[in-house]
């Protein structure tokens, strides 16, 4: 009887197992945020000399991923982080309640559990997380602190702190009192004082509430359109779309079709490397949760510039294949108004075959990536995948032939040719890559070498000019994390290759002239005087003048004039920046400035212009 009495006072295994799993199913999906039970034993860590915290994975942390504690541990921080995590501990052991705190600008959580006598304190913990989307100046003021030095997008130790604080989740309200309510329902838990069933009951639906509207799962999108083809989508094993994927991924029909979304110019600044990072994972971020509001649509991250899109077509069988592309084009139109009205960035959008419900989506999401990256090639806006001769078969024969082509169209002189030679080469290289960036990568860094062996035999450099050229000729290249930012390297290279190619005088000058004018293109938007840029190059005023107008055929003020108006036609084609605005942005005085340059260079007011070109609405 005695035993009996006890086993019935042991709760249901099958009930503490469920309730487990109501658990395991909030955090394992999730492995952006570490989850951890610590135990704090400082009594012990003074009569030992052992390490006061004890800690254990409850959850499965993505360990390749960098964490802000690397770089604070880099920076000689460690000592900082241990009194963050002392003085958090103290905290939670004397309020008894969950403490939330803040270092170089990301938050840890810690909630306790109930003290057990002659045992060391115990946490749950979490983090690191933000508690709002990351801005320039609050990653800018947490570098400052961290390392004492300024926030510079030329700093590759500060771009690679940034992609990381970009990796981290965003926990803004009601989200953070979701996640405090579900480490309180954890803690109660583990420490086995309430009802199992309510515990789970309360679990799954902050879970199918809160997590899933505000923190989706986005492995399950990624498995979708995976490449690996032996990662099978969610749905595999049982053949449909559980009510839990449902909730989980934001659809109730199997996916069908694959999209792609890709923010061009911002119309509010020009931005550079950081701030476009920063850009473009606000819009992703916003675009995932505007696909939830959308009928069976789901949006995950496309690496570090754009949106990968997996929908369903709700024509039903036996109507015509132009009615689903309408459909298909009406959910690419509403992505694009959507980041249009919030960001004023204007977008272009892939999209891939239509695949049976329930295929694996790869081959479609490699589709509609080249059919992405070809929009920019042929100035379109969206572009199905068998719009851009992409369908037909493709050989590498022609990769090869398009090389070649562009070789010929180097040795010519002509920047006509080079130009149509560039962009054919491009796009039988996407082609070729099927959105694999490292070949693309590739293809370009080869292409370019041969191309500058070209021209240094044509026209031999000593050995250090050679050098610090080609680095900087490929450095870009081969930096760069988005495809469409690699084609925008190869082509400006391209055309660094073009200049040093072509001129009729030879020597050191052309090497420093060349630096000039590149320079001249990253800074177009600063005040260059001709003092100024003739000293940084290296010659004063005089010879700087005439040699500019034999390499280039005209004078530096001319062509400086030249590269602004050029930025401020695609302002004006591109954005609703005011004129004043523009003035700014591209490097004139004012507004007058502008209107003066620019309607001696193309006869045209900028107003006139932006009539005739504007690609968006003018209120």
């Amino acid at each position: 009887m005695k035993q009996s009495h006890q086993r019935d006072s042991v709760p249901d295994w099958r009930e503490r197992l469920k309730n487990a799993y109501a658990i395991h199913n909030a955090v394992i999906l999730r492995p952006e945020l570490p989850v951890y039970l610590i135990e704090w034993n400082p009594q012990k860590a003074i009569k030992d000399g052992e390490k006061a915290l004890d800690w254990m994975d409850l959850a499965q942390p993505n360990n390749l991923m960098l964490r802000p504690q690397h770089f604070e541990s880099y920076y000689g921080r460690d000592h900082v982080r241990d009194e963050h995590y002392h003085n958090a501990l103290t905290q939670a052991s004397i309020t008894g309640d969950v403490v939330i705190r803040e270092l170089f600008g990301t938050y840890d959580l810690f909630h306790p559990l109930p003290k057990e006598e002659g045992k060391p304190r115990a946490f749950l913990y979490a983090g690191q997380f933000l508690r709002q989307p990351p801005s320039w100046d609050a990653i800018s003021n947490a570098w400052r602190e961290m390392t004492g030095q300024e926030a510079a997008s030329a700093n590759r130790d500060f771009l690679h702190y940034v992609r990381m604080i970009l990796e981290l989740p965003v926990f803004e309200p009601p989200l953070l009192d979701a996640i405090k309510m579900f480490f309180s329902l954890y803690a109660q838990y583990l420490s086995g004082g309430h009802d199992d069933v309510v515990i789970r009951e309360e679990i799954n639906r902050i879970n199918s509430e809160q997590f899933a509207r505000y923190w989706p799962i986005r492995d399950w999108v990624d498995s979708i359109i995976s490449p690996n083809k032996f990662l099978p989508p969610p749905w595999h094993f049982v053949g449909k779309l559980t009510e839990w994927m449902k909730v989980g991924i934001g659809i109730n029909s199997l996916p069908t079709t694959a999209m792609t979304l890709m923010p061009l110019d911002s119309q509010k600044e020009i931005l550079d490397p950081v701030r476009t990072l920063l850009r473009n994972a606000e819009i992703q971020r916003e675009c995932i949760r505007f696909a939830r509001t959308l009928e069976n649509t789901a949006a995950t991250a496309l690496q570090d510039y754009g949106v990968s899109i997996v929908t369903s077509c709700t024509t039903s069988r036996g109507k015509i294949k132009s009615r689903m592309r309408e459909e298909l084009l009406d959910i690419a139109e509403q992505f694009r108004s959507f980041v249009r009205d919030r960001y004023g960035v204007d977008t272009v959008v892939g999209i891939g075959r239509s695949l049976p419900a329930g295929a694996p989506l790869n081959e479609s999401h490699q589709e509609a990536v080249l059919a992405l990256h070809m929009c920019v090639q042929l100035e379109k806006d969206i572009l199905f995948h068998d719009e851009h001769g992409g369908a037909e078969q493709f050989k590498y024969a022609q990769l090869q032939q398009a090389a070649d082509e562009l070789m010929e169209a180097l040795n010519r002189d002509s920047s006509t040719a080079l130009k149509l030679a560039s962009d054919r080469y491009v796009q039988f290289v996407l082609r070729y890559a099927h959105q694999r960036i490292e070949v693309v990568r590739g293809q370009f860094l080869a292409t370019l070498f041969q191309m500058f062996n070209t021209v240094q035999r044509r026209n031999p450099m000593r050995q250090d000019a050679r050098n610090s050229f080609i680095n900087d000729l490929t450095v870009r290249v081969e930096e760069t994390r988005s495809i469409e930012q690699l084609i925008d390297s190869f082509n400006d290279s391209v055309q660094r290759l073009s200049f040093v190619s072509t001129k009729a005088w030879r020597g050191p000058s052309v090497m420093l002239l060349e630096a000039t004018l590149q320079y001249l293109k990253d800074n177009y938007f600063e005040p260059l005087p001709l003092p100024e840029v003739a000293r940084k190059a290296g010659f004063s005023v005089p010879v700087f003048t005439r040699v500019f107008k034999q390499a280039t055929g005209t004078s530096y003020l001319n062509y400086l004039r030249q590269i602004r108006i050029e930025r401020a036609k695609k302002l004006l084609s591109t954005t609703l920046l005011t004129l004043e605005q523009i003035a700014q942005s591209c490097g004139f005085n004012s507004q007058h400035h502008l209107i003066r340059a620019f309607k001696k260079v193309t006869s045209m007011t900028p107003g006139a212009y932006r009539k005739k070109h504007s690609k968006v609405a003018l209120e």
